[in-house]
């Protein structure tokens, strides 16, 4: 299941706050806040306790908040786990989040703020009294060309007069470009976990077993981090270490796991995304294209060179796919990549990875993420066979934009004819007959969504081509040039700081 922290009611998001970061990562002024008349604000502390809230006031590191009973409180933010916002009118704008989530969702921020980084299209699942979010499919294609399926699931989806509903909305400065939107309904035994391979290949965790131990390149026990899907992740940050040179900006993790001797293969479940880091590293790296963006966009979109290197800069600096390695007879080996999402929603996927060569009954996995740029909340294994399944892929049997147009035929097929949302605030609302549920089964239900989206970007200046073929050829020189912009970032804010 996806944690705590990802549920509300309505039209609503959920921020994760990981205990290493501070709510000042990202800050939205007063000015740029949506109307919040018509929400409700939850707090849910690390110990569990959760509160609502009418009102509140972020004053150095105390929130200082009204309850819905009038109650006065004072939190301290080292204590929050947790915020959630319920949108009950559809017809309010949506409110944006990010990791500095109670100064956004309480209109609280810094006098400048960046504008959210671009992202996918959201999804939200109808549970019977309201929309609730609950996916974000495709992160990092940010063109046609890396238009890609994902498979994301839905937690929160109800069946209500035998039908399921959803809503697919543009939140963000962007375009969204959806081919294909379906639902992957999966029936299964009760006690078996369902997740899906980034091919599309369900897998089943009938015995899935977690890390026995688990330790980062600065020797933190990451074991009871890892070990179940809790709300408590590792995210490896620039604070954890030491940072000299490119090489420093990727944090290493080894995870360790029981294995049978005569185990060929492994099942690996993993609960992880990408965070903010990612979404505006993709944006910059556009944004030196200048006034040739478009025909770098061109080219990638034809598959010409620039996608070649595009996809192989995507893996060598592992942004949006990390290497999966296995340490087999022969030294670390790569079997296979584990794929990015959100960076406002983290999901559960599975990988295949080939042990044939593991010796002995131990199995050792280790990952290097560049620093800021993931989470993780959770690894397991399992080495059973696939327990049987019953599936069905549903397309809807409605689907009417804002306007009230019919849109289905834009997505029941990956055709190419998408349903486009251009603006903040589009969207469309499906309708899905649901099927009969298999005796003596439980249900899991997947988002199966193709597509891709375009960030709105000016597309003037002219291109810095030098840093560009240096970002595609040397190691690194991404990861560099983030980190330097998070810290410009860092020295603005001290100083906005200073000044108030």
């Amino acid at each position: 299941m996806k944690t705590q922290r990802l549920k509300a009611l309505a039209l609503s998001i959920i921020v994760l706050l990981a205990c290493s970061c501070s709510l000042s990562t990202y800050y939205f002024a007063p000015q740029e806040m949506k109307q919040t008349s018509g929400r409700e604000v939850v707090v849910t502390l690390k110990d569990g306790t959760t509160l609502d809230l009418i009102n509140a006031n972020l004053i150095g590191d105390k929130l200082f908040c009204t309850l819905t009973n009038n109650e006065k409180k004072e939190l301290d933010i080292a204590s929050i786990q947790s915020v959630s916002v319920t949108k009950k009118d559809n017809d309010l704008p949506f409110l944006y989040a990010g990791v500095g989530a109670i100064e956004i969702i309480l209109g609280i921020g810094a006098a400048t703020a960046p504008s959210p980084p671009g992202s996918c299209p959201f999804i939200f699942s109808f549970d019977g009294r309201g929309y609730v979010f609950d996916a974000e499919p495709y992160g990092g294609a940010i063109c046609r060309g890396l238009k890609r399926t994902d498979w994301c699931e839905l937690e929160h989806l109800a069946t209500v007069d035998n039908r399921y509903r959803l809503l697919v909305s543009n939140e963000l400065e962007e375009i969204e470009n959806i081919d294909e939107l379906k639902l992957l309904v999966v029936d299964h035994l009760e006690g078996v976990k369902v997740a899906v391979e980034p091919n599309g290949k369900i897998r089943t965790f009938a015995r899935p077993v977690p890390p026995r131990s688990a330790a980062d390149d600065q020797g933190r026990d990451l074991a009871a981090l890892l070990a179940t899907d809790d709300g408590q992740s590792w995210r490896p940050s620039y604070e954890d270490k030491a940072i000299h040179g490119s090489a420093d900006l990727k944090g290493e993790a080894i995870l360790e796991f029981p294995k049978p001797r005569e185990a060929k293969t492994a099942k690996l479940l993993v609960h992880a995304g990408t965070t903010f880091s990612g979404s505006q590293a993709a944006e910059g790296f556009l944004k030196l294209f200048g006034r040739g963006i478009s025909a770098w966009y061109d080219e990638v979109n034809g598959f010409g060179p620039a996608y070649y290197r595009v996809m192989s800069w995507y893996a060598m600096e592992e942004l949006y796919l990390l290497h999966i390695r296995v340490e087999t007879e022969h030294g670390w080996e790569q079997r296979g990549l584990l794929y990015g999402g959100g960076p406002f929603m983290t999901e559960n996927k599975a990988y295949t990875l080939d042990v044939h060569d593991v010796p002995g009954d131990v199995l050792r996995i280790k990952l290097t993420p560049p620093l800021n740029f993931w989470t993780f909340d959770s690894f397991a294994v399992d080495y059973s066979e696939d327990a049987p399944v019953s599936t069905v892929e549903l397309a809807p049997v409605q689907a009417l934009d804002r306007a009230g147009r019919d849109v289905r035929e834009d997505l029941v097929l990956n055709d190419n004819r998408y349903f486009v949302l251009p603006r903040i605030g589009d969207s469309a609302e499906l309708i899905f007959d649901a099927p009969p549920q298999a005796q003596g089964t439980v249900r899991t239900i997947f988002i199966k969504a193709s597509g891709y989206y375009d960030i709105q970007l000016d597309g003037q200046g002219e291109p810095q081509s030098a840093l560009i073929d240096k970002i595609f050829i040397v190691p690194g020189t991404a990861l560099r040039n983030t980190y330097e912009a998070y810290l410009r970032a860092q020295e603005l804010r001290n100083k906005e700081t200073l000044k108030r």
